[in-house]
């Protein structure tokens, strides 16, 4: 069997999942992953532009891999991310709350008349409680622990779902309900046999964690599931494709670079601003001062490298899409970094 393309690799990812010929995949793996069931499932009903934030002036512009509506009009993005910058967890906020207020929009409508008619234009304003709930699922695969000081990742589970409710008063919770946030961490899934995957999700996620080593036999026996027979099909054929194949392969290569850039950046960063800290430190004193010191060295070198990784990304000509993406640093950040 030849070797299957990594399903973590964004191309793919969006290749495999984004093809609206595939809604019935992206359903079966929205569903598995958040346990709904019965009338609770979801069907696609559209495939909406990435673009979560439009192009104005003196605004950033920021890509998600995936971003539907179901036929219940509810929203979903779907977010891969293999790199964890500074902020990741607020970076979904951030996707949640643009979906959610781009929705307070004027929609104009150009009926179609015979020629010589008067064409007017409505307009249509969505009401406020017409307003659809929005649910972001990121795909993570890197290290997360409890002392890393990234909000919502600090966890454990495999898939972990996080709701916003009030402090006060929980009768008010359909309000606060609305928005949504799921993490299905990768490297949290324990391997184990393909005979002994139970689930679709347990399925899905082997997949994603898996699929270029997957062993003939082992294909065998998820094609025995339709759903899943069709998936790795698909996959086949994604990977059997020349064109998609050196694609993918030269991401698979700017990836490395990107890393090895990173990795670099990130050294130097850590290095000088923990001697800045010490330095720091000393002049204020040699017990508190070297505390306080050394608290704010790292924060300068924590800002610091990711400068000098937005520098080093720049002069690869990576787009700042890509590089915000990895970074955390705005589109107007990386301008400035770049005229200097």
């Amino acid at each position: 069997m030849f070797e299957l393309l990594d399903l973590k690799v964004d191309i793919v990812f969006k290749d495999f999942f984004g093809d609206k010929n595939s809604r019935e995949l992206l359903e079966s793996f929205i569903n598995s992953i958040l346990g709904l069931e019965g009338d609770d499932v979801i069907e696609v009903e559209e495939f909406l532009d990435p673009r979560k934030l439009r192009v104005e002036v003196g605004k950033p512009s920021t890509f998600v891999d995936l971003s539907v509506k179901t036929r219940g009009g509810e929203r979903y993005i779907i977010e891969m991310q293999t790199y964890n910058h500074e902020g990741f967890d607020k970076r979904l906020l951030y996707y949640l709350g643009k979906d959610y207020t781009e929705q307070i929009d004027y929609q104009y409508h150009d009926p179609k008349g015979q020629k010589g008619e008067i064409r007017k234009k409505s307009q249509k304003l969505i009401a406020w409680r017409d307003l659809p709930k929005v649910h972001v699922i990121a795909v993570v695969d890197f290290h997360r622990s409890l002392k890393d000081k990234n909000g919502i990742l600090n966890h454990q589970e495999v898939v972990e779902t996080y709701h916003f409710k009030p402090e006060v008063s929980p009768s008010n919770g359909h309000i606060f309900d609305q928005w949504r946030a799921t993490i299905v961490d990768l490297k949290k899934f324990k391997a184990k046999p393909v005979n002994k995957l139970k689930t679709d999700k347990e399925k899905w996620i082997f997949i994603l964690n898996s699929a270029p080593l997957l062993k003939e036999r082992d294909a065998d026996t998820l094609k025995k599931d339709p759903v899943f027979q069709r998936a790795l099909e698909k996959l086949e054929r994604l990977s059997m494709d020349p064109k998609r194949r050196k694609a993918y392969e030269s991401s698979v290569n700017e990836q490395r670079d990107r890393l090895a850039v990173l990795e670099s950046a990130e050294r130097r960063g850590l290095e000088e601003g923990l001697q800045r800290g010490i330095q720091e430190g000393l002049e204020k004193g040699m017990k508190e001062g070297m505390k306080e010191g050394m608290k704010e060295g790292m924060k300068k070198g924590e800002k610091r490298r990711s400068v000098e990784i937005a520098m080093a990304m720049l002069e690869e000509m990576l787009s700042l899409e890509k590089i915000s993406k990895m970074t955390g640093l705005s589109i107007e950040e990386l301008k400035e970094i770049g005229e200097k």
